[in-house]
């Protein structure tokens, strides 16, 4: 019998929605930026294949300052949220981190 109301929200419908929402919004932006820190590796691999030692050096530290250390400030504070998928990207942002420490050595 509709009585010409709106039907009533389901409360507990919409809580999984809107943590599902965060969890893939989280899970997103942390895959965005492994993306991101992938490409711009590949220059950094590119100028160290290419001799340009120099241009290895700060490319490398471009994608530490900007793109490495901010995703793991952020998957330590938020990550949590898309658990189990933080644990993956946190590994990843450590041995990207040391891959490129190798070319700042150089």
């Amino acid at each position: 019998m509709s009585n010409g109301s709106p039907a009533p929200i389901n409360k507990w419908k919409l809580a999984i929605d809107i943590i599902e929402d965060i969890r893939g919004s989280i899970a997103m932006y942390m895959f965005i930026i492994e993306e991101a820190v992938q490409t711009a590796g590949m220059a950094a691999y590119l100028y160290n294949k290419a001799e340009q030692k120099q241009k290895a050096k700060e490319t490398a530290q471009w994608i530490l300052d900007n793109l490495i250390y901010p995703a793991q400030d952020f998957t330590e504070t938020y990550g949590y949220l898309a658990y189990p998928l933080n644990m993956a990207y946190d590994a990843f942002f450590k041995a990207a981190e040391q891959t490129m420490r190798m070319y700042l050595e150089l």
